[in-house]
């Protein structure tokens, strides 16, 4: 041990506990396995509770939780978040060690590390699983690393711990702990590079292995993987099987779609120009704004609102695109700057989404943000309750962008997402969510699972854009078939499907529950009544919560708690700090 740990790392002039951050991932085709272990070490003379809030993937099923001290490991359970802080708590007021992991959004978590012992060490480790995205010919893993500060719109007053406080924890500028991080990656490969870190790669005929190039690196921006393979991508179905002999199917269909339409389209470009979006992140927008004004044709209107505390836009109304209106925007845009104060996205949003649409052009909003905002489930909200009438396209821009607001609005206007992160190029990103504007949508498509009953996820499918690929998964309760098809109309997609080949546990189960989990929380569209009833909330609590208990994952409705059984004379005898 150095002599840093021997004094206690220190920050903002005060001991913290956590020592530091490892994150071991494998990567299996789209499928990602990752392991983030916490260390904390107590170096002053009372116990203490430590609590720390960290980011995880949007997407990621968080399926496993276990305290290592010593040579003893603890593995945690899930119950509902009251129970679990409850068995949290009794076991701190008895003097025994106890370890909480809760979900603040789908993208935020808490560790509470409670009666850490003077001169105790522990080791949290928490295990999910995740889906890389697709970004043209290669897979993007992104490992987030920091919470950004959120801005917190204004509000009534709240009962208890204030929502913004939950993702605005305190921040020092610097901290002395650090991230080692390293990849493996299985399969042919003929790309594998970061934008984002500097990465040690060494490539097999299998594989790679990829590592941070300095360890101990900050923890100041997500870690972005770029993985090409050396096949060109190609439809997939694999089946897992569970320990009691479900199955669970996961299909990758990648269509092919018609030539982009000649319609136009009416697009509305809202521009985040908040004090976050400052320095590269604003320079990034404008230079992404000037190409997707430049990618319009001349059957569309389009309009420019930038915003922050108030916002403002180009036009009266939109404009028929054309050399003069080309020429305005770019004037405008070269002007823009981050200078408009805090993000109050819902309003221009509100206000651009109800408005009149124009019965000629079918409505599409493009929304670049770093999405640095705490009020994400209201924005979303309202996305989907105007999907009918307008997608919402969203670009993530910067190195710490939420991912639950950019993906939730795109996810929940029928829409897609593109991310840019300092330094990448940003042509492609724009060439590709233009293709996804222009070519009409898949949006009538559904899943034919053949002779199997099955329990879909997403309980919806998805629409299909040019040159995305579609993942859905299935839990199999009957049946047999030996492909999936993906279909509308008369055109039809299939896929081959071989039951018998059944991989023992692996990643896919926690997936298709995860997805199913995402429908709940977000409100599945389902048939029957619109109407509301008593107890409606309840059933949905109870699925989220069965759901949780089953496949040992977090979401809204259950938490992980692990506990640390002391002996008499282990115990502490004094109130944590």
């Amino acid at each position: 041990m150095n002599a840093k740990h021997e004094a206690g790392l220190m920050g903002g002039g005060r001991p913290i506990p956590l020592e530091g951050v490892k994150i071991d991932a494998v990567m299996s085709g789209a499928c990602v396995e990752v392991t983030v272990t916490q260390r904390y070490r107590n170096t002053e003379a009372s116990p203490v509770e430590a609590v720390y809030v960290f980011p995880l993937e949007e997407g990621a099923a968080v399926c496993g939780f276990a305290a290592r001290i010593g040579e003893r490991v603890i593995r945690g359970r899930v119950e509902e978040p009251e129970e679990a802080f409850a068995l949290y708590d009794d076991a701190m007021m008895e003097g025994h060690g106890a370890y909480l992991l809760d979900q603040e959004r789908p993208d935020v978590f808490r560790a509470s590390v409670g009666n850490l012992s003077p001169g105790q060490a522990v080791e949290l480790q928490i295990r999910y699983v995740a889906l890389a995205r697709r970004e043209g010919e290669a897979l993007r893993l992104q490992i987030p690393t920091t919470v950004s500060p959120r801005y917190v719109p204004a509000g009534p007053p709240e009962v208890g711990e204030p929502d913004g406080d939950v993702v605005n924890p305190e921040r020092w500028p610097a901290v002395p702990y650090g991230l080692s991080l390293g990849v493996t990656v299985s399969g042919a490969l003929r790309r594998v590079e970061s934008p984002s870190h500097p990465v040690r790669t060494t490539l097999e005929d299998d594989g790679a292995r990829v590592e941070l190039a300095q360890d101990g690196a900050a923890l100041d921006r997500d870690f972005v993987l770029l993985v090409e393979a050396r096949e060109p991508h190609r439809p997939v179905a694999r089946v897992a099987r569970e320990e009691d002999g479900q199955r669970v199917a996961m299909v990758t269909f990648l269509p092919e779609l018609d030539e982009a339409e000649r319609r136009g389209h009416e697009v509305v470009f809202l521009l985040d120009c908040s004090g976050s979006m400052a320095g590269e992140s604003i320079a990034q927008a404008r230079r992404a704004l000037a190409l997707c004004v430049r990618a319009l044709s001349p059957e569309d209107t389009f309009q420019v609102v930038r915003f922050g505390s108030g916002s403002e836009q180009l036009f009266e109304a939109p404009q028929r695109y054309d050399d003069e209106s080309l020429a305005r925007a770019s004037a405008y845009i070269e002007r823009i700057d981050a200078d408009l104060g805090g993000t109050e996205i819902l309003t221009p949003l509100r206000a651009i989404l109800e408005r009149a649409p124009d019965p000629e052009r079918p409505r599409r909003v493009l929304l670049l943000t770093d999405g640095q905002v705490s009020n994400e489930d209201q924005v979303i909200a309202h996305a989907k309750a105007h999907a009918g009438t307008a997608r919402v396209f969203t670009f993530g821009i910067g190195a710490g962008a939420s991912a639950h607001l950019v993906r939730g609005v795109a996810r929940a206007s029928r829409a897609a997402t593109e991310m840019i992160y300092p330094g990448e190029r940003i042509e492609p990103k724009v060439l590709r969510m233009f293709a996804r504007v222009r070519t009409p949508a898949l949006d009538d498509v559904r899943v034919d699972w053949g002779g199997l009953s099955v329990e879909a996820a997403p309980g919806r499918t998805p629409p299909v854009f040019a040159g995305d690929a579609l993942t859905v998964f299935a839990r199999i309760t009957a049946g047999d078939a030996n492909e999936v098809a993906l279909q509308t109309g008369e055109r039809r997609w299939a896929v081959p499907l071989d039951l018998e080949r059944a991989e023992a546990g692996g990643p896919i189960p926690a997936l298709w529950a995860k997805e199913r989990i995402r429908d709940l929380e977000e409100g599945e569209t389902r048939r029957g009544s619109a109407q509301a009833r008593a107890g409606g909330r309840d059933r949905k609590r109870e699925a989220l919560v069965a759901l949780g208990k089953r496949y040992g994952l977090t979401s809204s409705a259950s938490s992980y708690v692990a506990l640390e059984e002391r002996s008499e004379d282990e115990r502490t005898d004094a109130p944590a700090q």
